[in-house]
Formats: structure tokens, sequence, C-alpha cells
């Protein structure tokens, strides 16, 4: 299940691509068993790792003055 997170968080598959590679056949069984690891369903998961990302790339404002003073 961790490796299929990773593969949602990359957003370089599809949902029935990351199931196929987590080894299961049906997306209906894997998603259910992902919601039941995870607590939310795929496509949350993929938005909440795409946002995460996207405010983690940015580089704080504290840390471009300190720079700029330095």
């Amino acid at each position: 299940m961790r490796h299929a997170a990773d593969l949602l968080a990359a957003n370089a598959l599809s949902i029935d691509q990351v199931a196929f590679s987590a080894g299961y056949q049906s997306r209906s069984s894997f998603s259910r068993t992902f919601r039941r690891y995870y607590g939310c369903d795929l496509s949350e998961y993929r938005a909440r790792a795409q946002r995460t990302a996207s405010s983690s790339a940015a580089p704080a404002e504290g840390a471009i003055e300190q720079s700029a003073a330095a």
C-alpha cells in the first residue's frame, strides 16, 4: 500500500495502473483496501499529496529574506 500511495502522489500513472502495479485486478477492490488503510479515497489522497508537494516546493519567505541578507 505504501508503494501504491507513492505512485498516486507522483501522479504519473492512472488509478487503474496504480491498482495493477499494487497487484490488484479490480479497481474497486484496490479502492476499498486503500480507503481502509489510509482513511480516504484514492482521488482525495492524490489531491492532498499534490497540495502538500506544491506547498513544500515553494520556499518560505523568511528563508528568502535570510539568504538575501547573508
